[in-house]
């Protein structure tokens, strides 16, 4: 960001808030029922246009709070922090005060009758100073024009409507109507433009993702400071919501390969912890062969899809070389990796046909954004080596994972990004969002963090917030704190409207594994169930359960208890089995009553690619091997176990969106309820004794007495008596009963 020292020629104008400063706080405290609201969004000059030397620009801040104060002021380092220099006229309900200042980020505080406010609210953009964080002021660049967004919807029928405004920049130079371009998805679409009135009213012919851009410049040829406006929308026959998503985690290197990989294994590197050969086109095969859609699965996580580094380096823990194949050490912010491409397209042609392969079939994409650390290789390094300067390694002595959390890097050659540094942030931002526009995806996975200050993950929050407020598709932002059984508190502490959405649930893992693969009481894994609803209150629906992920030993293998370490390539007993007959019944049961479980309970659950088929796996790397294509009988039978639940819960609204209520419990057998309130219920019951059990389960006071009960998945049906039901269950059944009144 440059900086403009000098005032030999003043440009001021006064301007509406929606124009040059979309960053004018209005710091309302949010309520219930109106979330914040945020028009403080940081805009960059996305075409590097030049901005006019020693230009100021008139922003008018107002605040509505401190109504009972004397006075209130605004100090920042453009008067020197001084506690009386800008003081705010107080008139109606709120404070104000106008300011000349160069465009740009400036941090600021409010004085409250003589003495500076505490630390900013958190639903506000913030700036850090030395060892303050402040607000922020975003001062854009009057000299060009800009869009207001007055609305931009979709409605049942596939009718896009838009009305924007061109907002002329300081010059007042009009819109040049030959400059506006207007697109939906590739589709260039006519718009009728009176004055600076800019209407779009197109009829879509197909479902699908159609993002919205608009480009424009005025008579002088200066772009708006959207350029583009850039507003993404889906056209669904079924509207979509983030509650009727399954997640799919896919290490695009470990998944599948299609066509022939433009790079070999690096040399020196033992084959566990090589590059395989997996890519985009391999992940866009399976779309197109429906492997997701059989399993229910609507949305896609993959691993960081960057350009990482193409080094070998020693691990974290141990002396084994490894390769940047998990996509963890990224060296560029807006490239997809080389050799998740082919021979004939590049990372980002390949990304770009995977992800509209996907959006064809309705579903979302969920990008891996590593913000903690980087590769010493980095870009930012590159350009700015003070950015990565080294601090201590996590866990080294005196440098310990809990009480250097902010600032210990994971590896030398992984440096921190220190948020406190606002130039880091501007930038980071500025590139995820980049990022996300450029392969228009829908969701983000936030890695790490526990290990941030939260101002980077707020500031990308407020952001997307800002999308969604002019119309755009809801996003979700999910997060990785990986924490133990009763960290629900640290979990809490990034969830919010203007942070996360949610966390994977790690204190949940616990003893979802211990019941289901270790033979703990069902009435231990309701403690567990009880607990993250209760600490997560009403974002509970938000965040996500899982069985496994890529950090920890496979659930069958844990199950089995036959970890040889991981370089160990510890046996697959599944994949080992007989192709035409079923030897490891016992983990067919398990893992299917395993993910039952998962896919009837609240939240957005994760399946870990390969859990379907019963992967094997120790600890990282052996967690992560290639996906088998090949399926024998052990594998098929899970699978079609697993692809049965996940087709069940995209056709059972209560299974996405109802409350859940435990009716009946005891070590081995277990039924609990979801209603959604609107008529829809349905009943899961489960026995993993090694005996038939037939129980008695009472029915909640507010269903039918009489009620008939069908079985989803054997077709067998019972009815209620005086509000109790029989129900019976062969050892490690399991039954989701349709609830008829």
């Amino acid at each position: 960001m440059r900086s403009y020292p000098g005032s030999h020629l003043l440009f001021v104008i006064a301007v509406s808030l929606s124009f040059l400063c979309v960053a004018c706080p209005q710091f309302e405290e949010p309520t219930d029922d109106n979330a914040p609201s945020n028009t403080n969004q940081p805009t960059t000059n996305q075409n590097n246009h030049e901005v006019p030397e020693d230009l100021l620009c008139e922003v008018e801040l107002e605040f509505t709070q401190a109504q009972d104060a004397d006075t209130v002021a605004v100090a920042g380092p453009f008067n020197d922090w001084a506690l009386d220099a800008d003081e705010m006229d107080h008139s109606g309900n709120a404070w104000r005060h106008s300011l000349e200042l160069e465009p740009g980020h400036h941090p600021f505080k409010y004085v409250i009758d003589g003495a500076f406010e505490a630390d900013p609210p958190p639903f506000v953009y913030t700036h850090w100073s030395g060892d303050s964080e402040n607000r922020n002021l975003v001062v854009d660049d009057c000299s060009r024009p800009s869009f207001d967004v007055e609305y931009i919807e979709i409605d049942d029928q596939g009718r896009v409507s838009a009305e924007l405004q061109f907002l002329p920049g300081v010059d007042g130079d009009s819109l040049d109507a030959d400059t506006l371009q207007i697109t939906l998805g590739d589709l260039e679409i006519d718009a009728d433009v009176d004055d600076h009135q800019i209407s779009v009213d197109h009829e879509l012919d197909d479902f699908g993702k159609f993002s919205f851009r608009a480009r424009a410049a005025d008579e002088e040829g200066r772009p708006t400071l959207q350029n583009p406006l850039w507003i993404p929308l889906w056209h669904e026959e079924q509207a979509f919501d983030w509650f009727d998503a399954i997640i799919y985690l896919i290490f695009t290197d470990r998944f599948r390969q299609a066509g022939s990989s433009p790079l070999g294994p690096i040399d020196g590197v033992p084959s566990i912890a090589n590059y395989k050969g997996g890519n985009f086109p391999g992940i866009t095969e399976a779309i197109e062969e429906d492997h997701f859609h059989e399993l229910g699965v609507n949305a896609l996580w993959l691993n960081p899809i960057n350009e990482n580094t193409n080094l070998a380096q020693s691990g974290s823990f141990d002396d084994n070389v490894y390769t940047g194949y998990h996509g963890y050490w990224t060296v560029d912010p807006l490239r997809a990796e080389t050799r998740f491409g082919d021979i004939e397209q590049s990372g980002d042609e390949a990304l770009h046909e995977m992800i509209e392969a996907a959006h064809d079939r309705g579903i979302r994409v969920i990008f891996d954004l590593v913000l903690n650390h980087i590769h010493e290789d980095h870009i930012y390094c590159q350009e700015n080596p003070t950015w990565c300067e080294p601090t201590c390694v996590c866990g080294d002595q005196g440098c310990g994972w809990d009480e250097q959390t902010l600032i210990c890097q994971f590896a030398p050659y992984l440096p921190n990004l220190n948020y406190r540094n606002h130039d880091i942030v501007e930038r980071v931002v500025d590139d995820a969002m980049a990022l996300i526009e450029k392969f228009d995806v829908d969701a983000l996975r936030i890695d790490a963090a526990k290990h941030m200050e939260h101002v980077i993950m707020r500031t990308i929050r407020l952001r997307i917030n800002e999308l969604e407020q002019k119309g755009a598709a809801p996003f979700y932002i999910v997060g990785e704190t990986f924490t133990g059984e009763f960290g629900h508190d640290v979990i809490m502490d990034y969830v919010a409207d203007w942070e996360l959405h949610g966390q994977f649930d790690f204190p949940l893992l616990y003893p979802i594994r211990r019941t289901f693969g270790q033979d703990a009481s069902f009435e231990e894994l309701e403690t567990g169930l009880e607990r993250s609803e209760d600490a997560y209150g009403e974002t509970y629906p938000w965040h996500s359960p899982f069985l496994g992920n890529h950090d920890i030993p496979r659930f069958v293998t844990e199950m089995v208890g036959n970890d040889d370490g991981p370089f160990g390539n510890t046996q697959d007993l599944m994949a080992d089995g007989p192709e035409n007959s079923i030897d490891q019944q016992w983990i067919i049961d398990r893992l299917s009553m395993a993910h039952a479980f998962l896919l009837t309970i609240p939240g957005i659950p994760l399946l870990y690619y390969g859990d379907e088929i019963g992967l094997a796996g120790g600890p990282d790397p052996d967690n992560r091997r290639m996906m088998s294509w090949d399926w024998n009988a052990n594998q098929t039978a899970l699978l079609e176990n697993i692809r049965e639940l996940g087709q069940l819960r995209g056709d059972v609204p209560a299974l996405r969106t109802g409350d859940r209520r435990e009716l009946w419990i005891d070590h081995d057998f277990y039924a609990y309820s979801r209603d959604d309130g609107e008529g829809r219920r349905a009943l899961i019951a489960m026995n993993k004794s090694e005996d038939q059990r037939t129980e008695t389960v009472i029915l909640p006071e507010d269903w039918s007495d009489s009620a008939t009960l069908s079985d989803h998945l054997s077709a067998a049906s019972v009815d209620a008596e005086d509000g109790e039901v029989q129900i019976t269950l062969d050892s490690w059944q399991y039954a989701i009963f349709d609830v008829v009144e």
